[in-house]
């Protein structure tokens, strides 16, 4: 008997998705790449003439990439290995131009599922991709062809004149009278059956957990697609988005675990966390088999049931109006969601806290948590990048800018010798001048606090790192609230609200006009030397007659005393003046602000548990209090601007009633102990 494994996987997804600047052909194009793995099971069972597959065929099935197994005698399975790569490659050419799909196979050594042979397939089908001709190469334009609006592509007849029937397609008037490339007329034609099977997946994950969405999401991807964008059949102004909030989440470790299948396996042996070859219908004496397959289907499980659940929080926000939410993207840990602007940062943060405590709630991936770099077994943890844009903003760039942003948030939440951490990094795009996303976050640095580490493990890396120096003693007093509640609790502050309780006002707002002026101040602040005297020395005065020459604590004291006939010394009589050091001004800018500015006391104080990302970055490193407190006010003033209306009250008061069942529930294990 010999084994032939078969690796089927599309390539270049992300290019694929959002090569189109259109919200429908998009949507499309992520359903088109679900489709491999049926594809994969109705050709298999052609070739094996058969309605159930044998339990040692599926090795691996995740989106957009399958690992399937042929056994048999001869030359047989080397046969059908290639015969599945011919079908399944041409329905791709086929049914879903444009996208890439490669298939390659080898010889299995070992009569079982083996990581040695999975690590020789994945060698094999990287050196193939490189030298493939890519998908682009099958349509070739010449000069004299029409190109396909909003395209690269030449321009085709439409699905009616080609003939090009399938029944899931629902092509629409609007689209077959325009001058479309092929591929982007199959998206758009899959984009109502994709609509529906998400909103339909999202009804039945909440069902089970008995619940449901108070409002119908919209099924029609057109009318969507109009409130993201002009350039639409349907278009309403009252259902037009101010700003799109386009948000982008990927798993901490979940690739090391996917590249080490082989260790995982044995973490989770040793563990004693055992899988059942009947979940998944694979072969009861292959482990591995079944461990992967067990693996794709949990962590998939988790990943969707995680979307479901962060649907419904948001629309809770809102019961009254539909929020838009489009998936666009979701595959293995990777996911990419269109929203509101105003629901997108609410949406990242409750995916990650439902991310979290279902990986937790699955002793399999659980355990896996090790693997991925966690000391002891626990949630999985999952980066976050939001942006914020302007209506018709290319979802391309804003893709890439939430990238970038996941990016910076992992190599703070999976600093080197610290526990993997949730991060949550977002960026609020006011100058579209500069596209390159590294070019814009850099314009930012030093000025805020972000990206922010949140959920289980955030407590263990902040510890007790609040904005006191490093040379001081910890205060090791554990904080009640979790760090993302925190924050909020800070935003309440600064809208003059009460952080306990944000439905109540205290009529004392932080000074818009003052935050925006020492936000200014830090962009000079940023660019000054390091060893630059001021840091240290200069008191915030200099002399008039020598304003290079810092102002000692004696001549400022002398200068604020009153005269002998009881007034204020007047600036002719005085000596020092205000130094308009950056550094300087910005002291001096806070410290008037704590005195004068009433709700500046509340700030401060919901400032001060609040952790320092300089400090994170680098626990050694000396700031100024001072710094650390006014590097938060742009992170506030773009959260004060982008949240929407009851979210702090919601989310705060939600953290502290879970902080109270879990007190509540330690308090009477404690008086059973007694």
């Amino acid at each position: 008997m010999t084994s032939y494994l078969v690796m089927l996987q599309t390539n270049s997804n992300q290019p694929f998705i959002f090569s189109s600047p259109r919200l429908r052909e998009q949507i499309g194009a992520s359903f088109e790449i679900t489709l491999l793995s049926r594809w994969v099971k109705k050709e298999a069972k052609e070739i094996l003439d058969t309605d159930d597959l044998p339990t040692s065929f599926w090795v691996s099935d995740s989106s957009g990439k399958v690992i399937v197994r042929f056994t048999g005698h001869a030359d047989e399975p080397k046969a059908k290995a290639k015969d599945l790569i011919r079908r399944v490659t041409l329905r791709a050419l086929t049914e879903a131009p444009g996208l890439d799909v490669t298939g390659v196979f080898i010889e299995a050594t070992f009569d079982i599922v083996d990581a040695r042979d999975l690590n020789k397939l994945d060698r094999v089908f990287l050196d193939y991709s490189l030298n493939r001709r890519p998908a682009a190469a099958r349509f070739p334009q010449f000069p004299y062809l029409e190109r396909g609006s909003e395209s690269a592509l030449p321009a085709s007849a439409s699905l009616d004149d080609l003939e090009f029937s399938q029944e899931s397609l629902q092509p629409n008037h609007f689209d077959e009278s325009s001058p479309l490339s092929l591929p982007s007329r199959v998206k758009r034609a899959f984009a109502s059956m994709s609509r529906k099977q998400q909103v339909d997946d999202v009804k039945e994950r909440l069902a089970k957990r008995g619940k449901e969405l108070k409002q119908e999401p919209s099924l029609d991807p057109t009318k969507l697609a109009a409130a993201f964008q002009d350039g639409e059949e349907f278009e309403d102004a009252k259902d037009m988005l101010s700003s799109v909030g386009v948000v982008h989440i990927d798993g901490n470790g979940v690739g090391a675990i996917m590249r080490d299948l082989g260790s995982a396996h044995s973490k989770a042996q040793e563990a004693g966390v055992c899988v059942s070859a009947d979940e998944v219908h694979t072969e009861p004496n292959d482990a591995l088999q079944a461990f992967i397959m067990v693996v794709n289907k949990r962590l998939d499980k988790a990943v969707k049931d995680a979307i479901a659940l962060s649907w419904y929080d948001v629309q809770e926000l809102t019961p009254d109006t539909v929020v838009p939410i489009v998936p666009v993207l979701v595959g293995g840990d990777d996911v990419t969601v269109y929203t509101d602007g105003r629901y997108a940062i609410p949406f990242a943060e409750a995916y990650i806290r439902h991310y979290e405590e279902l990986t937790e709630e699955d002793e399999l991936l659980k355990q896996l948590a090790v693997v991925a770099g966690a000391k002891k077994p626990g949630p999985l943890t999952a980066s976050a990048g939001v942006a914020i844009v302007g209506r018709n903003f290319p979802f391309h760039i804003a893709y890439d800018l939430a990238e970038e942003l996941v990016s910076r948030g992992k190599k703070l939440g999976k600093y080197p010798g610290m526990v993997p951490c949730s991060t949550i990094n977002f960026h609020v795009l006011r100058d579209a001048t500069v596209l390159d996303p590294d070019d814009t976050l850099d314009e930012y640095k030093g000025r805020s606090q972000r990206p922010f580490l949140i959920g289980r493990y955030a407590p263990d890396r902040i510890g007790d790192a609040t904005t006191t120096s490093s040379e001081e003693a910890p205060t090791a007093k554990p904080q009640p609230l979790s760090s993302w509640a925190r924050i909020l609790q800070a935003v309440a502050a600064f809208d003059g609200k009460k952080p306990n309780d944000p439905t109540q006002t205290t009529d004392d707002p932080f000074p818009r006009a003052r935050a925006n002026r020492i936000v200014k101040l830090l962009a000079k602040y940023v660019t000054v030397p390091k060893d630059d005297k001021a840091r240290s020395e200069c008191l915030g005065y200099v002399l008039k007659k020598d304003e290079k020459a810092f102002a000692t604590q004696e001549q400022i004291d002398n200068d604020k005393q009153k005269s002998d006939d009881g007034k204020q010394k007047s600036d002719n009589e005085r000596i020092t003046k205000r130094c308009n050091h950056p550094i300087c001004t910005i002291r001096l800018e806070w410290t008037d602000a704590q005195e004068n500015a009433r709700g500046t006391k509340a700030l401060v104080k919901a400032l001060g548990v609040l952790p320092s990302k300089t400090r994170l970055d680098d626990p050694d490193k000396h700031t100024e209090d001072c710094i650390e407190q006014v590097r938060w006010l742009l992170d506030l003033i773009d959260l004060s601007g982008n949240l929407p209306d009851g979210y702090l009250a919601s989310r705060i008061r939600g953290d502290a009633d879970c902080v109270g069942s879990q007190e509540a529930a330690d308090t009477s294990i404690a008086g059973g102990a007694q």
